[in-house]
């Protein structure tokens, strides 16, 4: 089977990539049913290197944050498919170059070159793509040395994907609370800085008659003007706090697990997590790494600390000839990923562990869905009423005010 490169147009865009096919007529075909109008289509063959300039140290310090996991994904997609049309590495990663653009292809052109030179493939993408993450870069390690890269690089897809979906239901569960309470702390802060001192100034600055509710407004109000800064700098000064305490182990580990135990999102943090490692170490196992490296790996990709604590306990029980059944029930995994446990040990008695985990991530996903919706029903009422209280406090705050006022004439 053959590999073209295309380009065509897909909802008014213009799209280029490249696909499997027996001929130019299946190409047409696979992109028609793909809603792609095609352009221009044809074979892919050998090329020369990219003329592309290399990186600076600064821009590879900081291209992980400007290239998108959505870009990366598609790229590695790419290379899967060249080196399954039997295209050399360094080809495949000339022609993902191609298709790529900034920083991404910079890289991707920088491994080409060190490959063309003589180094591995994965010591040049340690090297030139460290973005990719310790999971990914020790998979391709073990592609290049049992000969299965198109695999490890499907897997690798597979885990960025993985990731990324996980990543993008968090942030857009979030979004419309955080606007709605960013929108209703400006409000507040207009009613009580700039609305109710102009309300006392109606009132005649006369307070001590005024009833209990609106003394209380003009209090707020007071309070506000005078110390409001403070809304705005204590939660940065939390945020670095956190993020200081997290760069010492204990400190980290101490945050993590009060993440964890978080009313109504310690769930939240606990289900993303057990989705990722257990599909992570599915994925190890299944490429052919041994339970040490797999469980090495999958810790390091940890964020939470009190996970990677629990994954050192396992490690040093199989490193002292215990099972991962064993290691397991020795830890606090036993209890932060309960559905673990027996799947773990039927797939050790059955050798098939990789498919149990496979199923334990797909049942935390889904929980993790079942939470964030659940949240997304709860706050939005609960923001509704935390304004709608502010509107009333002010309102009933005011006109009790002027008709204490009045009744005083």
């Amino acid at each position: 089977m053959s590999v073209f490169r295309y380009k065509g147009v897909k909802n008014g865009k213009i799209v280029r990539s490249v696909v499997e096919a027996e001929s130019v007529d299946e190409v047409r075909q696979k992109l028609r049913q793909e809603d792609i109008m095609v352009m221009e289509v044809a074979e892919v063959v050998g090329r020369g290197k990219s003329a592309i300039r290399p990186r600076s140290a600064m821009e590879r310090k900081l291209s992980g944050f400007f290239i998108s996991s959505g870009e990366l994904e598609n790229a590695i997609r790419q290379i899967v498919i060249l080196l399954n049309g039997y295209i050399p590495v360094v080809e495949a990663f000339d022609i993902a170059c191609d298709f790529s653009k900034g920083m991404l292809a910079q890289a991707l052109n920088e491994v080409a070159s060190e490959v063309r030179n003589g180094l591995s493939l994965a010591v040049a993408m340690r090297k030139h793509m460290p973005f990719l993450g310790n999971l990914s870069l020790g998979l391709i390690a073990v592609g290049e040395a049992n000969g299965t890269l198109p695999e490890m690089f499907t897997h690798c897809r597979e885990l960025l994907q993985q990731k990324r979906m996980i990543r993008n239901k968090l942030i857009q569960s979030m979004i419309y609370p955080v606007l709605v309470l960013l929108m209703g702390l400006g409000v507040g802060y207009y009613v009580t800085a700039v609305a109710i001192p102009k309300i006392a100034e109606v009132l005649d600055g006369e307070t001590t008659q005024l009833p209990p509710v609106t003394q209380a407004l003009l209090g707020t109000s007071d309070w506000v003007i005078n110390n409001g800064i403070w809304i705005l700098i204590v939660p940065f000064l939390m945020f670095f706090t956190v993020m200081i305490l997290r760069r010492f182990s204990y400190g980290a580990i101490a945050v993590d697990y009060l993440l964890l135990r978080l009313p109504l999102f310690g769930k939240v943090f606990k289900f993303a997590a057990n989705s990722l490692w257990n599909r992570n170490l599915s994925t190890l196992i299944d490429s052919g790494l041994t339970v040490v490296e797999s469980l090495e790996l999958t810790m390091n990709t940890m964020v939470n600390y009190c996970y990677r604590k629990q994954f050192k306990v396992v490690i040093g029980f199989i490193r002292d000839g215990k099972t991962l059944t064993c290691g397991m029930n020795s830890s606090a995994l036993k209890k932060l990923s309960p559905m673990s446990m027996p799947l773990i040990s039927a797939g050790e008695k059955s050798g098939s562990i990789d498919s149990g985990l496979k199923y334990v991530s797909e049942y935390y996903e889904d929980a993790l869905n079942r939470r964030l919706d659940l949240i997304s029903k709860l706050v939005e009422p609960a923001l509704i009423v935390v304004i709608g209280g502010m509107v009333a406090f002010v309102y009933v705050g005011f006109f009790m005010g002027m008709a204490a006022v009045n009744s005083s004439l």
